[in-house]
């Protein structure tokens, strides 16, 4: 799998969200701030993986020779 760096940002963009909740906790700040944080960290990733089932059903596409890979890719897909 070839890597987009913007999916390394995206993905150290949340780790560092993660870090902030983690704060935010030991700091004692509202439930509701903290769920808030939470989804938007959780949306995130989401993303990050649909970005990423995207780009492989693109390749397994263009392998017009390698019909098992469309079958994986939908297995992906199933995951999201």
């Amino acid at each position: 799998m070839t890597c987009d760096p913007k999916l390394i940002n995206r993905l150290r963009r949340a780790e560092g969200q993660l870090r902030g909740i983690q704060a935010m906790m030991k700091d004692g700040r509202d439930c509701a701030d903290v769920i808030t944080q939470l989804s938007a960290v959780e949306s995130s990733v989401k993303r990050v993986m649909s970005l990423i089932v995207e780009e492989n059903i693109q390749q397994k596409l263009a392998d017009k020779d390698d019909e098992s890979g469309v079958a994986e890719s939908l297995k992906l897909i199933a995951k999201l």
